[in-house]
């Protein structure tokens, strides 16, 4: 399967760090926020947020858009400390994701990773709804947030750099080779 990742530099420190923000990334590094590649392949959709470091995070409410030429697979691995996820389905197609934290984390957060397939080769956007996104912080004081840009599926400005994955058939080649 061949699936393109395509780079674009996001902001590695907030513009303003003493504020909150939440933003969608391919990659840890929180430097590439679109992907592109055929109907059937996937990626990795991380979900960061940074939190003031003196006011630190108890919950984070993210509402997500997913377009319909993607699709979750799977349960999303979490921070090892969120305790707690609940998820509401919306009318209007929207989902909203809230996240508790056993602790209060701060600074730049990695939320959860969530594997993520493309169904077509359609130009899309995942976007996370800032009017109906919070933070509560360990003050428990209620915080708006602000959205650093969205993620593109399949978006021709992006610059593509090829990744491939071995096929079952190559892996076990590499057995064979020593029996």
């Amino acid at each position: 399967m061949l699936s393109v990742l395509c780079g674009a530099a996001a902001a590695q420190v907030p513009p303003r760090p003493d504020e909150y923000f939440a933003g969608l990334y391919a990659d840890h590094a929180r430097t590439m926020n679109c992907v592109s590649g055929p109907a059937g392949s996937d990626f990795d959709l991380f979900a960061f947020a940074w939190v003031p470091l003196e006011a630190g995070l108890t919950y984070v409410t993210l509402r997500f858009e997913f377009p319909a030429n993607v699709e979750l697979t799977g349960r999303a691995p979490f921070n090892d400390l969120v305790i707690d996820v609940i998820v509401v389905d919306y009318d209007d197609g929207t989902v909203e994701w809230t996240m508790l934290f056993s602790e209060c984390p701060s600074g730049w957060i990695e939320l959860f990773r969530q594997r993520t397939g493309i169904l077509d080769t359609s130009r899309s956007d995942i976007l996370i709804v800032e009017d109906n996104s919070m933070m509560r912080d360990c003050a428990f004081v209620l915080n708006d947030i602000e959205v650093l840009g969205g993620f593109a599926v399949n978006d021709p400005d992006c610059a593509f750099v090829p990744v491939e994955t071995d096929s079952w058939g190559a892996v076990k080649s590499l057995f064979r080779r020593y029996r």
